[in-house]
């Protein structure tokens, strides 16, 4: 027994160990609902007690050096502050655990393994999610033959919530029919947008030959086909988002440094040109889309969110997923029928559990580091890195997404905001520092790892450059 013990300890500590451990950190973040509906939440938080004993193991010494953004900080210490003030501080307080290890280990593993090696890992573990979501799909197709609903993990029996609300289905045995897929995670915007951030992922990897030709178009045809498979309206205006700021972004490489800033401010206009008029053409969009005027319930739920966060300004405290067996979020999920275990707006979510400071900061967080990423991709020349563009292209899905999902705040939309922010690297003031980590696609280093260094000539256009 000693013996496997100590296998398994030098396993876990040595470079695969530690990346099998990202993988799974991964998987465990983006498909966490899937484990839940089959495992329970106490069959889920084993797994994650375990993963964390594992980077106990594998990480300790990063664990214990770790640095974290200044802002990410802050908007953990005010979740943690709100305990004081909320409606549920139990829940509160347990949200609040979980979101600092979220965090923790988020840092850890791009701290650990390096930004550029995070996002390879980053690409297989969300690979993973994609084929167990086909795998389960194809598995109540052969199998189950019908509709699959949740073994564990439904909120019915702590609410009292009757047969009029929304149920929770696993799956509805739809593959054959072409969709709606749900996927392993059992909804299919989360298993849409797994298959958006592989896509992306699988261009960038690809642009920088960090993984074959055939890796790279058999995983982006995958992507494609889930994505039309899932049927998520959500999932296609974020992709069509991500489509505007990559082809902006590839133009921008491409041109010549006098015309970059012009580029970027026509870029900025442009953005505000297209979302006023999707603003004014709204329900035409809808249409088109074939998704009804109140969003699949979210305008209703997003009315309510509003009235209920103005009621106080400080917010009802940071639960993260919503417990809507309680104040204020039962009365959501009654008026609404819709079993709303978020506000489906995560700025909306932001202001009603952390009030209007917890809002500013969500989209400071957001705006920062698009700013930061962007100023990355507009330094680039058209044989540096495709990396900056991968940053920017991660933050502008998830904050496209979070108009109508408020995943960002929970699980792998938090871990992955987290790495994100811990890899973009600083600015001072509105000039990147240095700019040639935009050309390398350097992270952001840690003070305890930084090394004194000589930059060479032709990354800066300077004779040498020490930092």
């Amino acid at each position: 027994m000693a013996t496997i013990g100590s296998r398994l300890h030098a396993w876990l500590s040595s470079r695969a160990g530690r990346e099998a451990l990202v993988v799974l950190a991964v998987v465990l973040m983006m498909s966490g609902q899937g484990f839940r509906y089959m495992l329970g939440i106490p069959g889920y938080a084993l797994l994650c007690v375990l993963t964390v004993a594992g980077y106990w193991i594998a990480f300790r010494g990063q664990l214990w050096r770790a640095r974290f953004p200044l802002i990410i900080v802050a908007f953990v210490g005010l979740g943690a502050l709100s305990i004081i003030w909320s409606a549920t501080p139990g829940v509160t307080a347990l949200a609040v655990g979980v979101t600092v290890m979220t965090t923790v280990l988020a840092a850890v593993s791009v701290q650990g393994v390096g930004g550029k090696r995070f996002l390879d890992l980053l690409y297989r573990g969300l690979q993973w999610c994609l084929l167990l979501g086909i795998g389960f799909e194809v598995f109540v197709t052969l199998v189950v033959q019908d509709e699959l609903m949740p073994v564990a993990g439904d909120f019915s029996d702590v609410t009292g919530l009757d047969d009029a609300t929304s149920p929770f289905v696993w799956s509805e045995n739809a593959l054959i029919d072409g969709g709606p897929i749900q996927g392993f995670v059992g909804n299919r915007n989360p298993f849409g947008m797994i298959a958006l951030l592989v896509g992306i992922l699988a261009v960038i990897l690809r642009l920088e030959r960090r993984i074959s030709a055939r890796n790279g178009w058999i995983t982006l045809m995958t992507a494609i086909g889930v994505h039309l498979l899932t049927q998520s309206a959500t999932v296609t205006v974020v992709a069509a988002v991500v489509i505007v700021l990559a082809v902006f972004g590839v133009v921008i490489r491409a041109a010549d440094p006098p015309g970059k800033r012009i580029i970027s401010v026509s870029f900025i206009g442009m953005l505000v040109a297209v979302g006023a008029f999707a603003l004014s053409q709204i329900d035409s969009l809808l249409e088109m889309l074939e998704r009804d005027p109140d969003l699949t319930n979210r305008t209703g739920i997003w009315e309510r969110v509003v009235d209920i966060a103005q009621l106080r300004p400080e917010g009802w405290g940071f639960v993260g997923v919503w417990p809507i067996w309680a104040e204020p979020y039962s009365a959501v999920v009654g008026e609404t029928t819709v079993r709303a275990t978020h506000a489906h707006n995560v700025y909306l979510d932001a202001w009603l559990q952390l009030g209007l400071m917890g809002l500013a900061l969500i989209i400071a967080i957001v705006v920062l580091m698009a700013a930061r990423a962007w100023r990355a991709v507009e330094y680039g020349r058209q044989q540096d890195t495709w990396l900056p563009l991968g940053w920017f292209l991660l933050i502008g899905a998830l904050a496209a997404q979070g108009l109508a999902e408020s995943k960002m705040l929970v699980e792998g939309g938090w871990f992955i905001l987290v790495a994100l922010a811990c890899i973009v690297p600083r600015m001072r003031a509105i000039t990147l520092a240095p700019p040639h980590r935009a050309r390398t696609g350097s992270e952001w280093f840690p003070r305890y790892v930084a090394r004194r260094t000589v930059i060479p000539q032709e990354l800066t256009g300077e004779q040498g450059a020490e930092h």
